[in-house]
């Protein structure tokens, strides 16, 4: 198959409402006769005529000399004003800068001729762009250094690509100086803009640097320094050819006319920042100028708003993060008409996340391209436009570029056919800065002369022409015998409601069987979900084999400068432990008996574990722990449930925690029911702890098993620590009918672990009341409370407000986001959701009062067991008031929670410590937030 466009077209199909503008001269309709019909290609014919980028923004400044074109939080530019001070600033430029490299090369900005690189260290702003102009008009090779690097790496970056000179700001002239080498300078760019802005200032022409305007072609203008396979920086060389093409398809593809006011928020280090400069200056619109890594979300949002933004260009990673903190009633983004993103991969799932925020016509463009090649293809997708369901197209290939997919042997893919991506153009980088056999790994040539880049992803061409990226072309591997793209995962794990962001990687150990392991984050105020809840629901989405084994939870995903997640810098995969090959034969000396067989299909398919080899034998080693396979309470729960109906052993969660193998837990369920059992009511989390070694006393929230701390005691070590449940949860009982007799319940059983003081309690939401009774009723007996931690408690008075946002034997699952509707239909869907939900909110009521009535008297099956008991506790909380408590108090307040200590004021009267955590109620006894509670309860314990 063979799509063709002509140079004015825009890289999706136009709509009639579109913008158009002629951008390049037209040139004919390119066509490649040599592709076999059918063939997975894609040409677009580049500029027939090619005008220099410095002659471009020459004419833009005569044709609207008083156009704004750059602003920042410091001041505005016109277009006249700028072309004229960066003139004047490349003259000063060219005149101090090193003229000789000491290598007895000389330097020259002849067209052609070689040219020593200039780094430039200026804080992201207006200010760094009219640098990198100055050295344009200077004629010489830019490399921007991002002040946000660390040192060793910009040491790299200047001893590869041989700068002598940095022209840097006041701000980062100290940092520069320790780079340099001792014959290079620092040039103070202050210094030099005031000079320029003299010369500019004064009437009359303003000279060239000789050379400097006939550069082009296959002369390199910038170096952008990637990420290499091996951990090292390359220097990828962007050629005028290249830049020039790219401003052309970008201004196209985009829209671009001299109305837009564009943000450049993306690094000028960064390929697609700095070439994104240059389109909108080119189309003559107005640039403005602001640094997300230092405003923030909100103050990035407002700015957007208040500078009347109509583009945001950026990363998805800031797409998701303005997704999360932002209420879909916010409005300060519908102004813009376009965003688009580049640098990862997009998904429907950040599409519908970001849609609300947006204006009703606001269009969402997936913008794909490389450092080597610029931008080869881009994705539109209209604000009527359904939302794709998982991975957003890479889409239409742009003016200048051809797109073909290959097989291994070197033919091209039928169209729908996976295979490797080649770029073909005269457009691209003329490889790596020094290191021309690393260029060779990619680079080629057509039979024409035309030369050729492998990008090294994996792609498909559908039969419309629209191109598809399927992840890297080494990522690939065989699981189970299967062939797996890790990025099919990651877009799967994005659309389970609950996530935010993912990044899948393959484990390799021989003779252990390869293995998925997924880092997952979180939404903003969401309940983390548990791995076991993220395997299940990714088995509704993927095959079994694609389900990765291991999931762990992040706070964040460790990002490089540009925004890209830094995969040398996840934590290491977990252990999982499993003792049968991809073959179904056993690797060590493990042998499971039918009971081990029996439970273990049991915990696989509880924790979303897919089974291996023909026996269907449990991914599960017999030596495997229950929890950190993913299991939690809820869980754990299931899993016993299942038990008890299958194999007719019903057993407490409590067994679980003393039993927490496969292989003990098995021999457990082997002696039956006849076992004697443990306390329902306290469970030992850790019963080990040296000499010395204070014990930590939990209580667990309403309706919540013991075992929501088994997180927190993994990360305490040693230290002993037991949690209390609700009386009746596990084993048929009334409940406690207060919270005093609660508290004096779990007291009792507490001595009889621990006689005497000093005690430390815990307290989980509702268990938080407990908790603090606990210990005014032993504070006023003459035990000593060494201190108690309220872990996102609310006050009895919130308790009804609480009530529908707080369930804890609820868990969200996370189902695939429902496809969105259009505008109209979306307003009337929501309104008749809200109509359903202010009718059905009495009943509710009624039913949560009679179901708290009946815990324990009446036994629910699933979780409106758990429900009931939630509910009870929420009734004895509304008459309660806490007694005034003078001894120390901390108290961990999660997102949403306004209990802080003004609030609690009339009831704590001695030391508050408050301690902010960014995560939803019950998250903060999850993974990855309950290590910084660990972490707060050691240190407190230690202090002491």
């Amino acid at each position: 198959m063979l799509i063709s466009t002509d140079t004015t077209g825009a890289a999706s199909a136009p709509h009639p409402d579109d913008r158009t503008t002629r951008v390049v001269s037209a040139g004919s309709t390119a066509r490649d006769v040599s592709a076999p019909a059918g063939a997975a290609s894609s040409t677009t014919t580049a500029p027939d005529t090619e005008t220099s980028v410095l002659d471009g923004l020459a004419a833009v400044a005569e044709r609207a000399p008083d156009s704004l074109a750059l602003v920042d939080e410091h001041g505005e530019t016109t277009h006249g004003e700028l072309d004229r001070t960066a003139r004047a600033l490349g003259l000063l430029l060219h005149e101090r800068l090193t003229p000789d490299d000491h290598s007895g090369r000389g330097v020259t900005v002849e067209a052609g001729g070689e040219t020593v690189p200039v780094g430039t260290m200026v804080g992201h702003g207006a200010a760094s762009v009219v640098a990198l102009l100055g050295l344009l008009h200077a004629g010489r090779v830019i490399v921007a250094l991002d002040p946000f690097l660390p040192e060793a790496r910009l040491q790299h970056v200047m001893a590869l690509a041989g700068i002598v000179d940095v022209v840097a700001d006041v701000e980062h002239a100290d940092r520069a100086a320790t780079l340099v080498p001792a014959h290079g300078r620092v040039l103070p760019f202050e210094d030099l803009l005031g000079e320029a802005r003299v010369i500019a200032a004064t009437p009359g022409d303003i000279a060239v640097v000789p050379g400097a305007r006939d550069r082009g072609g296959r002369d390199p203008m910038d170096i952008i320094f990637t990420s290499g396979s091996t951990g090292a920086p390359k220097g990828v060389t962007m050629t005028h050819r290249q830049i020039v093409v790219d401003t052309v398809a970008q201004r196209a593809s985009f829209r671009f006319v001299p109305e837009d006011r564009i943000a450049s928020v993306l690094p000028h280090g960064f390929a697609a920042g700095f070439t994104l400069v240059l389109s909108a200056l080119l189309a003559g619109a107005s640039l403005h100028v602001a640094d997300p890594r230092k405003t923030g979300v909100d103050r990035l949002v407002t700015w957007v708003h208040d500078a009347g933004l109509t583009t945001l260009h950026t990363t998805p990673h800031l797409v998701r993060s303005m997704t999360g903190a932002l209420d879909p009633s916010d409005d300060r983004l519908r102004g813009l008409r376009l965003v688009a993103t580049v640098g990862e991969a997009v998904t429907g799932t950040d599409i519908a996340g970001i849609r609300p925020l947006l204006g009703a016509e606001t269009s969402f463009c997936n913008w794909t391209g490389s450092s080597e090649t610029a931008v080869y293809a881009v994705h539109e997708i209209r604000a009527s436009d359904p939302v794709p369901e998982r991975s957003v197209p890479s889409g239409r290939i742009v003016t200048g570029k051809r797109i073909e997919v290959r097989r291994p042997d070197g033919s091209l893919a039928d169209p729908g056919e996976s295979g490797e991506v080649v770029c073909i153009s005269d457009a691209m980088t003329s490889g790596y800065w020094g290191a021309p056999e690393v260029t060779a790994t990619r680079a080629g040539t057509t039979a024409d002369g035309t030369p050729t880049w492998a990008i090294g992803d994996l792609g498909r061409f559908d039969e419309h022409g629209v191109l598809t990226l399927l992840g890297r072309a080494d990522d690939a591997v065989k699981v189970r015998g299967y062939l797996v793209e890790p990025s099919e995962v990651e877009a799967a794990l994005r659309t389970v409601d609950a996530v935010l962001e993912a990044v899948v990687i393959a484990v390799k150990a021989p003779p252990a069987p390869t293995r998925l392991v997924a880092y997952v984050v979180s939404r903003p105020g969401r309940r983390s979900p548990s791995p076991a809840a993220i395997r299940k629901a990714l088995r509704e989405l993927l095959p079994d084999y694609m389900v990765p084994t291991s999931i762990v939870p992040l706070p964040a995903l460790p990002r490089n400068e540009r925004g890209k997640v830094d995969r040398a810098a996840l934590p290491e995969a977990p252990a999982l432990g499993t003792t049968v090959g991809e073959d179904g034969e056993e690797l060590g000396e493990d042998t499971y008996d039918q009971w081990q067989l029996a439970v273990g299909q049991i915990w696989a398919e509880v924790l979303g574990l897919p089974s291996v080899g023909p026996l269907e034998l449990p991914a599960v080693g017999l030596d495997n722990d229950f929890s950190a396979l993913g299991g939690d309470s809820l869980s754990a729960e299931e899993m016993l449930a299942a038990v008890a109906d299958r194999l007719g052993v019903d057993v407490p969660s409590s067994e679980l925690l003393e039993h927490p193998t496969l292989r003990t837990f098995t021999a457990r369920i082997r002696l039956g029911a006849a076992a004697v059992p443990s306390h329902p009511d306290i469970v030992t989390l850790t019963a080990r702890g040296g000499d010395g070694v204070e014990p930590l006393f939990c209580v667990a929230g309403a309706g919540a098993l013991a075992l929501t701390y088994v997180p927190l005691a993994r990360h305490l070590g040693d230290r002993p620590l037991f949690a209390f449940q609700q009386h009746g949860l596990e084993r048929r009982a009334l409940p406690d009918r207060s919270i005093g007799a609660m508290a004096r319940r779990y007291i009792e059983l507490m001595r009889v672990v621990q006689p005497q003081g000093p005690y430390t309690l815990v307290g989980h939401s509702f268990g938080g009341l407990v908790a603090l009774e606990m210990a005014a009723v032993l504070t006023d007996a003459g035990h000593e409370v060494r201190r108690v931690v309220l872990l996102d408690t609310f006050l009895p008075e919130q308790a009804s407000e609480q009530a529908d946002v707080v369930e804890f034997g609820e868990l969200d699952l996370g189902r695939p986001a429902r496809r969105a509707l259009p505008g109209a239909l979306q307003r009337v869907a929501s309104g008749t959701a809200l109509l359903r939900s202010k009718l059905d909110a009495p009943f509710a009521r009624i039913a949560r009062r009679a179901r708290g009535h009946g815990a324990g008297v009446f036994r629910w099956e699933g979780q409106r067991h758990f429900r009931a008991f939630f509910d009870h506790a929420l009734l004895i909380s509304r008459g309660y008031e806490p007694r005034p408590y003078d001894g120390p108090v901390t108290l961990v307040i999660a997102d949403g929670n306004e209990s802080g200590p003004a609030r609690w004021a009339r009831y704590l009267r001695g030391e508050v410590d408050e301690v902010r955590v960014h995560a939803e109620h019950s998250s903060v006894l999850r993974e990855p937030h309950v290590d910084q509670v660990a972490t707060l309860i050691t240190a407190q314990l230690a202090a002491h």
